[in-house]
């Protein structure tokens, strides 16, 4: 079940009796990121470090992480706008 809808999820797990190991089945079917390695995120308390991905893997929580810090704690530089892009990557581009 791929879906992006997250109301038929919700309906669907209304529905029916599930355990934690099928909902995390759904849940991870349902995330999906835009990341290759090579690519520029912007990782820190401000979202303003520059950081290339090197590896993409999972914790023991099952849960996606980038370079070893959870994934959903950083800006996809190149999903921005570019104005908002780091000085590097604009002199890399340009």
């Amino acid at each position: 079940m791929v879906t992006n809808d997250w109301k038929v999820i919700f309906i669907y797990i209304l529905n029916m009796k599930i355990t934690k190991n099928q909902l995390r089945k759904i849940i991870s079917e349902a995330l999906a990121l835009d990341i290759k390695v090579g690519d520029i995120i912007l990782t820190g308390r401000f979202k303003n470090k520059r950081t290339v991905v090197k590896k993409i893997g999972t914790d023991d929580m099952g849960q996606p992480t980038i370079n070893g810090m959870k994934a959903l704690s950083f800006r996809i530089e190149k999903l921005m706008p570019k104005s908002k892009w780091s000085k590097k990557t604009l002199k890399d581009e340009g």
